[in-house]
């Protein structure tokens, strides 16, 4: 501290000192003040003006639309046998049993002889395509150690390579017609009749304990389930297996989901330390392995009503084929140490074929007669599409899924869950189209339909299953299920006949670039009762196809060993252990909506069908060391060297205790708390 003289001294000279710094700050701002250029100030937020130039006008708004100032003028007095002007009016949108007229444009055009009329425009149908590709590859290959019971596991490779094996089985026993998306175009004619000889062709395979049967032509209209004839196909939810119906019931006996649950516990549960009642989240009395209980589902429907008349007139070739291929492959080989045996399995190919027809019954068609003949139509309207016209529905699924699970298990609750399996996978597809109808089409080309299911399922379940100390209470293995369920349903018959002449006619007309047809083929007598007569005419190929692949693959090889030594006098508690029930399902439609129709054809017609099913349950031998004196070359391509040579033996491998090498307990803790 300074005295207060001298503080006095050195506030003072403080003070001059920032008084002197100011000063000189001062005397420095006002010299470089000085030296700037005198330019005026501007706004530092102001740019430079933008020039540019518009050398466009706008104009006001024009639509396009044209019409006359006044009415046209009436028909006034028409030469005798003279037809009016045609009338051109939009197609109807076609729905089953349904006949909509569509609202229309009215335009006044002068016809000839100084009479004016009026055209009905409207615009040709379109094309439709779509192209589904859905995947699924699901690996679940669990290893769960919860006790030290020495066991050794086969490594899931082996299971993965043999699962491949299988799968390579099963597709050179399915017949291939065709690989991806079809040709369309002008290949789509040759694809088709190609596709028609290999119909032709398909046979048995000739693989040992494989049950193949094959309908073709009339015969495969019906219902056929592994290879017999029924009245009714079986329905899913009567085959399902235990451990997942008992799961889907359960899900169905839930009550509304706005509601609140009746397991809700209150604002006080378990603040007295006890457990809530009725806890979802809480695991059943007693311990529950779930080692299977997996599900791989592809569904996919195709319901199309695009395109039909009651008349069609085909200058080239007629191809329709129905094609439903499935094949199944079912492989259990189980070892369960004593503890129980599989339960029966289930595997169905269940296909329908129909064709229906569009007319209602006899005793509801009845009515009054009408009186007098039926008029035939006056006017007419033609639409036209250079080119093709396509309708194609392409719809590919495939699931992959392995659960190849490895556990040693030790129980030290009260209650126990353990779930290694329960996966679920699905590939689900669902299509409508809805398009147009008329009263007549002719078509310059040829008319294709191909409607093709493919379907295969593979399914692998060779579980080992051994324990320690008490036998399982309850002990579910098998019980699996593959299905291919499919249908081929066609609302409308065709009838065929040779080419009339009136339509031959009128197509080369067309094909030359007519816009019109003439009274010979508007007043044929199967015209009868229609009012304005509407045409489509299509220069090209009229191609529809519906085409669904479907593949199931699932492996569920599991290996389980339950230590259950001093099990009863520690819990006393119910042991359930699942290993089989799992499931692949194919599900596949496609149903095409039209009406009855007479079909005039000036080449070939080609009309088929083929209903193929094949199916192989193995639960006692290894297919895959048999002999193969009838497969075909191709399927022998799918086959590996290995997949045909002699039997290795590895079915048999399954997880052994490894014996201790000192006699005393493996339970290091038993003495301890004894």
């Amino acid at each position: 501290m300074l005295d207060k003289v001298t503080e006095m001294v050195a506030h003072m000279i403080g003070i001059f000192q920032i008084t002197l710094e100011q000063e000189r700050m001062r005397d420095d701002y006002l010299k470089n003040d000085a030296l700037r250029p005198l330019d005026p100030r501007t706004d530092p937020l102001a740019g430079p003006p933008v020039q540019f130039k518009s050398p466009y006008q706008l104009d006001g708004f024009d639509p396009g639309f044209r019409h006359a100032e006044t009415a046209p003028e009436g028909p006034r007095s028409l030469p005798e046998g003279f037809l009016p002007p045609p009338l051109f009016s939009a197609a109807p949108l076609w729905i089953p049993e349904a006949d909509i007229l569509p609202e229309i444009r009215v335009e006044a055009v002068a016809a000839g002889f100084g009479v004016a009329g009026v055209a009905l425009t409207l615009e040709p149908p379109g094309s439709v395509v779509t192209i589904t590709y859905q995947s699924i590859h699901l690996s679940d290959n669990d290893l769960l150690l919860l006790a030290d019971s020495g066991v050794t596991f086969v490594d899931p490779s082996w299971h993965a390579a043999q699962l491949q094996e299988y799968l390579g089985v099963a597709q050179a026993v399915t017949p291939t017609f065709g690989q991806g998306l079809p040709p369309l175009g002008d290949s789509a004619h040759d694809h088709a009749m190609g596709l028609h000889a290999q119909m032709q062709e398909t046979g048995d395979p000739g693989l040992t304990g494989l049950t193949v049967s094959i309908q073709t032509g009339d015969a495969a209209y019906a219902t056929y389930e592994n290879g017999q004839s029924v009245e009714t196909a079986t329905k899913l939810d009567d085959v399902m297996p235990a451990f997942l119906a008992k799961k889907s019931g359960a899900d169905e006996s839930d009550e509304d989901s706005d509601a609140e649950p009746s397991w809700a516990p209150g604002p006080f549960a378990g603040l007295d330390g006890g457990a809530v009642e009725d806890d979802p989240f809480a695991p059943d009395p007693g311990h529950e392995v779930v080692a299977g209980g997996n599900t791989a589902v592809n569904q996919a429907n195709i319901a199309t009503g695009w395109l039909d008349a009651p008349v069609i007139a085909v200058m080239g070739d007629v191809i329709h084929l129905n094609i439903i291929s499935q094949t199944h492959m079912l492989i259990e080989h189980g070892q369960f140490g004593g503890a129980g045996t599989a339960s029966a399995s289930a595997a169905w190919n269940s296909a329908t074929m129909a064709r229906v027809s569009s007319a209602p019954p006899e005793d509801e068609a009845g009515g009054a007669e009408p009186d007098g003949a039926l008029s035939l139509p006056a006017n007419w309207a033609v639409t036209r599409i250079d080119g093709d016209l396509l309708t194609v529905n392409h719809v590919q699924q495939y699931s992959f899924v392995t659960d190849f699970d490895r556990a040693d298990i030790a129980f030290y609750s009260a209650n126990t869950y353990i779930g290694l399996g329960d996966n679920t996978v699905i590939n689900l597809a669902d299509l409508a189209e809805i398009g147009f109808g008329y009263d007549l089409i002719i078509v310059g080309g040829h008319m294709i339909t191909l409607n093709q299911i493919s379907q295969m399922n593979v399914l692998i379940d060779n579980d080992t299953v051994t324990y320690g100390g008490v036998q399982p209470t309850d002990f579910s293995a098998g019980d699996n299920l593959v299905f291919n369920g499919a249908s081929i349903s066609t609302t409308g018959i065709d009838s065929y006949q040779g080419m009339q002449d009136n339509f031959a006619k009128a197509a080369e007309g067309l094909a030359e670039g007519g816009l019109s047809i003439d009274a010979s083929v508007a007043h044929d007598s199967v015209f009868e009762g229609v009012d304005i007569l509407r045409v489509l005419y299509v220069s090209g190929d009229v191609t529809t196809i519906n085409r669904v692949d479907q593949t199931n693959v699932l492996g569920d090889s599991d290996q389980v060993h339950l230590a259950l030594d001093n099990f009863q006098e520690a819990t006393g508690a119910e042991v359930t252990v699942t290993a089989g029930s799992n499931a692949a399902i194919n599900l596949a439609s496609i149903s095409q909506y039209g009406v009855d129709s007479t079909v005039s054809v000036g080449g070939d017609v080609y009309d088929d069908a083929l209903l193929y099913q094949a199916g192989f349950v193995d639960t006692d031998a290894n297919p895959l060391g048999v002999g193969l004196p009838a497969l075909a070359n191709e399927a022998v391509a799918f086959l590996a060297d290995d997949m045909i040579g002699p039997d290795t033996g590895m079915d048999d491998m399954g997880i052994v205790p490894t014996v201790p090498e000192y006699a005393d307990s493996p339970d290091m803790m038993q003495t301890m708390l004894a």
